[in-house]
């Protein structure tokens, strides 16, 4: 998903967390399809965005950690898999 583009268009965030490698990761909402789509994961930082599979933030901003999002060389990771 092409940042910049995103960013344009002005998305509505749904709050953001620190994941377990230090990255702070903002939930947003597809600008255009809304809560239609799934939500939409981006590091400001690495200036990164690629949509979920989740259609709410619960899991992913979880404590546990366990469906948490990261960026890994680029790549979109929840948890320890690769999206």
């Amino acid at each position: 998903m092409n940042y910049k583009k995103l960013m344009s268009h002005n998305p509505t965030s749904f709050g953001s967390i620190i994941n377990k490698v230090g990255q702070e990761i903002t939930f947003y909402e597809h600008p255009l399809r809304g809560d239609e789509a799934p939500v939409i994961i981006v590091c400001h930082e690495l200036q990164l965005a690629e949509s979920s599979d989740f259609m709410e933030t619960d899991d992913m901003a979880n404590e546990d950690g366990e469906y948490q999002p990261s960026f890994i060389d680029g790549e979109l990771y929840i948890g320890e898999f690769k999206n």
